[in-house]
């Protein structure tokens, strides 16, 4: 069988999904280490062969393919491909970044242009989606779907590149539940839905600052009212006002608390009447009682120091005369 030509794997032009690839952004390593031709990208069989010669000439990818004439199913693939039935191919690979960079547009490129990627396998192709047919997958190897691969380029998706930690779709529609979104929602709904979930945030926020604001002043203006209260009322002296007041920023209830607890300092006047008040009781105790029963009980010391006047009176009709004092 003759030797076949080289197939040009992929190149710099737009493809039908509307970006492009860089060829210096190429990473070529691990293809080459192990460079499998599929059908189809069935990776599924066996490889139908390996590709040879892998370079970069005049923008394109080109590889020459050599098939497995072991294999039957590679035997008849690559009778096809010598007869000029099957004469494309398709590369499958995975993108790791990719610019915006107007300087990178060519005409007709509607998205991003790919500036790094890595080669992945490459295949024979019946039909392929363009010129420079292409297939992607992900970072877990998995192929990735036309609308997936549009996705990676939709400024109001996921990510500009594929994110390591992408969420799967069960973890999307416990989002979509949580947010009260349908399960078909785009990536602009689910960008709204956050916004406006941020938006309510920030007012709830405002909001609770404002109560806090206005409680820490009516704390505050308690706290002056109580203080100065005792020092009123003599329970706190003035020199002990501003340490009060620190308690209470400190702790307030702790500082209420204590400060109720403290007695109040009775007035001048308050403390007369009191003394009237026990004196007379102790007087009018004194007075009912005769000279022997306040001799044996010891109130005559009492009467004599604070009552002289009944003092005397009571002496003076016990003995017939007045004491002497």
């Amino acid at each position: 069988m003759a030797k076949t030509r080289s197939f040009i794997l992929t190149d710099e032009s737009v493809n039908n999904y509307g970006f492009r690839l860089l060829l210096s952004g190429a990473d070529l390593k691990q293809f080459k280490r192990n460079p499998v031709m599929f059908y189809n990208h069935d990776e599924w069989d066996p490889p139908i062969g390996r590709w040879e010669n892998i370079r970069v000439e005049d923008g394109k990818l080109l590889a020459d393919p050599v098939f497995d004439l072991e294999d039957e199913e590679a035997k008849k693939i690559a009778g096809k491909v010598e007869r000029g039935f099957l004469r494309a191919a398709s590369v499958g690979l995975r993108m790791i970044e990719q610019s915006d960079d107007p300087k990178l547009l060519l005409p007709g490129q509607t998205r991003a242009t790919v500036t790094k990627w890595r080669l992945r396998e490459a295949s024979i192709v019946g039909i392929g989606a363009n010129r420079n047919s292409l297939r992607l997958y992900d970072e877990n190897d998995n192929l990735l779907t036309d609308e997936q691969i549009l996705r990676l380029f939709d400024k109001t998706g996921e990510a500009d590149v594929i994110p390591k930690n992408k969420p799967k779709k069960m973890e999307l529609e416990k989002v979509f539940n949580l947010l009260d979104l349908p399960g078909d929602s785009t990536g602009e709904q689910l960008h709204d839905a956050v916004k406006r979930l941020v938006d309510e945030n920030k007012v709830l926020k405002d909001a609770a600052a404002e109560r806090e604001r206005a409680d820490g002043e009516a704390r505050q203006a308690e706290a002056v009212r109580l203080v100065d209260e005792a020092v009123k009322d003599g329970r706190l002296n003035a020199d002990g006002k501003a340490g009060m007041l620190k308690l209470f920023e400190t702790d307030f209830e702790a500082a209420k608390k204590t400060l109720l607890n403290i007695p109040k300092r009775p007035s001048v006047k308050q403390e007369i009447e009191r003394q009237e008040s026990l004196n007379n009781t102790e007087l009018a105790e004194l007075s009912a009682k005769s000279w022997d029963e306040l001799d044996k009980g010891g109130g005559l010391e009492t009467l004599r120091d604070k009552y002289p006047d009944v003092y005397a009176e009571k002496f003076e009709r016990k003995f017939g005369k007045k004491p002497t004092l």
